[in-house]
């Protein structure tokens, strides 16, 4: 009997011991990602894709492929958490020949942390946006905007890039 009310109190403590706050909802918002759209340069008010967008970075001496042969007119890419700059390698490849024409592009931001709650903990989002193409010689980007200097959630677009 005495074993039995111990495993009770026992499981009782472990109920109770958990609280709704212990457990981060799916609808938290977290760390934002940041939104670029692809628009037409000659027409900047239509969206226009970029055939088989390829996005690269590099983190710790190695390569990390965002997107691969994609098609695509808006992506949301991550930016770094520990650095207050991210580089992106945008590759436009040609299907026809299977060339590649690459651009450069650097985002530097400063990063605030933001306390969410017990089980969620911390979010980031990052201020001060701009973004930096290099140029070279047959850059397929044009002009990149920044539209949003503070990234904070997923609902707006951050940047445009027109090509």
């Amino acid at each position: 009997m005495i074993k039995k009310i111990v495993l009770f109190i026992c499981i009782s403590f472990l109920v109770n011991s958990c609280t709704k706050d212990d457990i981060c909802s799916e609808g938290t918002p977290t760390t934002p990602l940041l939104i670029v759209t692809f628009k037409n340069y000659n027409n900047p008010l239509i969206s226009k894709s970029v055939d088989n967008l390829t996005i690269t970075t590099i983190v710790a001496g190695d390569s990390i492929h965002i997107y691969q042969y994609q098609t695509t007119d808006s992506i949301a890419i991550p930016l770094n958490l520990n650095e207050d700059f991210t580089n992106y390698l945008f590759v436009k490849e040609d299907a026809t020949d299977n060339s590649g024409n690459t651009d450069k592009i650097n985002f530097n931001y400063q990063r605030e942390s933001v306390y969410i709650n017990r089980a969620c903990a911390f979010k980031a989002n990052y201020k001060q946006l701009s973004a930096d193409l290099e140029i070279d010689t047959g850059n397929w980007i044009d002009e990149i905007i920044v539209n949003k200097f503070i990234v904070e959630n997923e609902e707006d677009t951050h940047v445009t890039i027109y090509h």
